[in-house]
């Protein structure tokens, strides 16, 4: 993986966070499928929520370790 790419799409499910934002919430991306196979973008889905942003650094620094492997 690039680490230079932008992480702004729900690798599983196949949409881009635009996309998902558009549900309007965290529980309606759940709903729809996102993160619920890997969970990787579970952590990244959280902050697209919670500040609206739709593309962040694979390390992005707003993103607790202990978030990664729920």
């Amino acid at each position: 993986m690039d680490d230079d790419k932008p992480v702004n799409m729900c690798a599983c499910l196949n949409r881009r966070f635009s996309e998902l934002k558009k549900l309007g919430s965290l529980e309606a991306a759940h709903a729809a499928g996102a993160g619920v196979e890997c969970s990787g973008c579970v952590p990244y889905l959280k902050l697209v929520f919670e500040t609206g942003e739709t593309e962040f650094a694979i390390d992005d620094p707003r993103i607790p370790e202990e978030d990664f492997g729920q």
